[in-house]
C-alpha cells in the first residue's frame, strides 16, 4: 500500500475552491471550523472537558503538539480537532493544515499510520503553498526569492526545506486553472506591491526540488 499523493494534492486544490479562498496566507483553522461534522477547540478547552490539566494533556500527543485529530464518528460530529493556541501562527498553520488533510481524505484509522501521515502532509503542502499561485507569479518573471515566498504564502525556510522532499505530483489541469483564476486578484496585487518596494532582498532564489514537477495547465 502506497500513499495516494495525487488524490491528496487534488483534494487540497478542491478545498481551496470549495471554500472560495482567494488570498494567501491560507488559514486552515477557518476552513476546519467551516467543515461539516468537525468540532475544533484549543488544547485548554479539550483538557477542561476531559478533566485533565493542560500541562499533562499536551505531552500525550507525542510529536503532534501543534494539533491533533480524533475520529469519533458520532451522530453530528465525525472528527474533533484540538490545537495549541499558544504556538506562533505559522507553526499552528502547518499543524492544522495536516489535520485538515486527515479529515478531507477521510482517514479513520483503518489504513497504516505512515500512509495516512504521508497523504496528510502532501495535502497540507498543496493547501498552504498552492502550485497554481506559485506558477502564476513565476510566469510573471518576478524574481522568486525565499523572502518573497514567505511574503505571499507565509511559508519560510523550514517549510521550503519540506517542499524539497515532497514528490512531484500531477494535478488535473482544470483544478490548476480554477485555483489560478480564483487567486488572480491576489497575484496581481502582490506583484504590483512588490514591484513598488525598493528591492533589498538578496536571498537565494527558491529551490522547490520536485514539488513543481508534473504541474500542468
Amino acid at each position: 500500500m502506497t500513499p495516494d499523493y495525487e488524490k491528496a494534492a487534488s483534494m487540497a486544490l478542491e478545498t481551496l475552491i470549495r471554500h472560495k479562498i482567494t488570498a494567501a496566507p491560507i488559514d486552515p483553522l477557518a476552513i476546519v471550523k467551516r467543515t461539516d461534522g468537525v468540532l475544533a477547540m484549543p488544547f485548554a478547552e479539550l483538557a477542561c472537558n476531559a478533566g485533565i490539566e493542560r500541562s499533562n494533556l499536551v505531552p500525550m500527543f507525542g510529536m503532534n503538539q501543534d494539533a491533533v485529530t480524533f475520529y469519533i464518528n458520532a451522530d453530528r460530529v465525525r472528527y474533533v480537532v484540538a490545537y495549541n493556541q499558544y504556538l506562533p501562527f505559522d507553526m499552528l498553520r502547518r499543524g492544522l493544515a495536516r489535520e485538515l488533510g486527515h479529515i478531507v481524505m477521510g482517514h479513520d484509522g483503518t489504513r497504516p499510520q505512515e500512509i495516512r501521515m504521508a497523504e496528510a502532509m502532501c495535502f497540507a503542502k498543496h493547501l498552504l503553498f498552492p502550485r497554481p499561485l506559485i506558477h502564476a507569479i513565476q510566469e510573471s518573471g518576478f524574481p522568486f526569492t525565499v523572502e518573497m515566498i514567505g511574503s505571499v504564502t507565509g511559508c519560510y525556510d523550514r517549510c521550503l526545506s519540506c517542499l524539497r522532499k515532497q514528490p512531484g505530483v500531477r494535478t488535473p489541469a482544470e483544478l490548476n486553472r480554477a485555483v489560478k483564476e480564483q487567486f488572480a486578484d491576489c497575484i496581481q496585487n502582490f506583484i504590483a506591491f512588490e514591484q513598488y518596494l525598493t528591492k533589498s532582498d538578496h536571498s537565494a532564489l527558491a529551490d522547490f526540488g520536485s514539488f513543481m514537477e508534473n504541474y500542468e495547465e
